[in-house]
C-alpha cells in the first residue's frame, strides 16, 4: 500500500483528508512541518501533500527540504493561500506534480493522487532497470552518441523574441553546464561525457509554430504566455499532443494565480519564468537582461537534462526487459 504524508497546520483539514483517503492508502498526518521532516528521515513516503501557509515553514521551504531527504517522493501543494512568488517557487524549485486549491474537489484530488503515484512508480521502475542495464553493460556505456537538441521559441513580441534568441545563442559554457547537471543527477559515470549541441528555431505565431512542430520534433519549447492566436497554455497543450516528451518552459511578464495553476496542472511545465525584458524606469538595463538570460539558460539546461535522463532511462529499461 502506498504511504502518503499530509502536512497542514489546520487539524480540520487533515481530518477531512484522512476521511477521504482512508482505506486506500497508508496515511500519516502532521500539523508541524518540522515534525514531518523528522518523520521523513525515519520512514519512506511515496507522496507528500503540503499546505503552503504554515507558521513554522512555508510549503515551498518544507517541500524543498523534504525533497533533499526523499528526492523520489512525489510532491503536491494543497492550499488556498499561495501567492504568485510562492507558486513560482513551487514550480521551479520544488517541482511539484500538482497544485490543488482549497476548498478542493474530492474527485480532482483523488485523480491527481493516482496520477502522481503512477508517474512515480513508472519513473522509479525505469530508473531501476536502466541502472541495472548500465551496470551490466558498463563498458558499452563509455562511448555515447551526442545529438543536436532542437529548441523552438515562440513569442508574439518581436523585440522579446529577439532578446530571448540572442540570450540562448550567445557564447556560453552550455556543454559544461549540461555535464555538470548530469553529474548532479548521478549519471556522469554511466553516460560518459556529452558534447552539448543545439539549434533554436523562432516563431512569432503560435499557429505557424504548431504547423512546423507537426513536421519537426523538438526536445524543448520555450513559449510566451501571450501569443497572437492563443495563449501559451493552449499552445503547450497542442504541442503535448504531437510531442508528449518535449520539455516546456513558459514565460510571462505578469503571471496571475490562474495562469500558474494551469501551467502546473494542465501544461505540466518544467519551468515558469517570470521575466520582464523592459525596465520602465531604466529602459531595459543591462543588469536586468543579464539576470533574465541567466535564469533562462539555467532553466533550459535543467529542463533538457531532466528530459534526456528520463528518456534515456526509459530506453535502457526497455532494453533490459527484452
Amino acid at each position: 500500500m502506498y504511504r502518503i504524508l499530509l502536512v497542514d497546520d489546520e487539524q480540520n483539514v487533515l481530518n477531512a483528508l484522512q476521511r477521504e483517503l482512508h482505506g486506500k492508502y497508508e496515511i500519516e498526518a502532521f500539523i508541524s512541518p518540522v515534525a514531518a521532516l523528522q518523520r521523513g528521515r525515519e520512514v519512506k513516503f511515496d507522496l507528500v501533500i503540503s499546505d503552503y501557509q504554515m507558521p513554522e515553514l512555508k510549503g515551498t521551504q518544507f517541500l524543498k527540504q523534504f525533497g533533499e531527504i526523499q528526492p523520489d517522493a512525489a510532491r503536491m501543494i494543497l492550499s488556498g493561500q499561495v501567492d504568485i512568488d510562492g507558486l513560482l517557487g513551487a514550480i521551479n524549485e520544488t517541482h511539484i506534480y500538482r497544485f490543488i486549491a482549497k476548498p478542493w474537489d474530492e474527485s480532482e484530488l483523488k485523480i491527481a493522487i493516482v496520477q502522481a503515484l503512477d508517474y512515480r512508480r513508472i519513473t522509479l521502475e525505469n530508473t531501476r532497470l536502466a541502472d541495472a542495464y548500465r551496470n551490466t553493460h558498463a563498458q558499452q556505456q563509455c562511448r555515447t552518441v551526442d545529438r543536436v537538441h532542437r529548441i523552438i521559441l515562440v513569442d508574439g513580441d518581436e523585440a522579446a523574441l529577439k532578446l530571448v534568441f540572442n540570450g540562448l545563442t550567445q557564447p556560453a559554457a552550455y556543454g559544461g553546464m549540461y555535464n555538470a547537471m548530469r553529474r548532479d543527477f548521478g549519471q556522469s559515470e554511466a553516460g560518459g561525457h556529452h558534447d552539448f549541441k543545439y539549434v533554436v528555431d523562432c516563431f512569432g505565431s503560435g499557429l505557424e509554430a504548431l504547423e512546423h512542430i507537426a513536421k519537426t520534433p523538438y526536445e524543448l519549447a520555450i513559449v510566451a504566455y501571450k501569443l497572437p492566436e492563443m495563449d501559451g497554455i493552449t499552445f503547450l497543450g497542442e504541442l503535448r499532443k504531437i510531442h508528449p516528451d518535449a520539455a516546456c518552459i513558459l514565460i510571462s511578464a505578469s503571471p496571475d494565480m490562474n495562469t500558474l495553476s494551469q501551467a502546473v496542472n494542465e501544461a505540466h511545465v518544467d519551468s515558469f519564468l517570470h521575466i520582464s525584458w523592459v525596465n520602465y524606469e531604466l529602459k531595459a538595463d543591462a543588469m536586468r537582461r543579464s539576470w533574465n538570460i541567466y535564469q533562462l539558460n539555467a532553466a533550459v539546461m535543467q529542463a533538457l537534462v531532466s528530459r534526456d535522463l528520463v528518456l534515456e532511462n526509459r530506453r535502457l529499461a526497455e532494453m533490459m526487459r527484452e
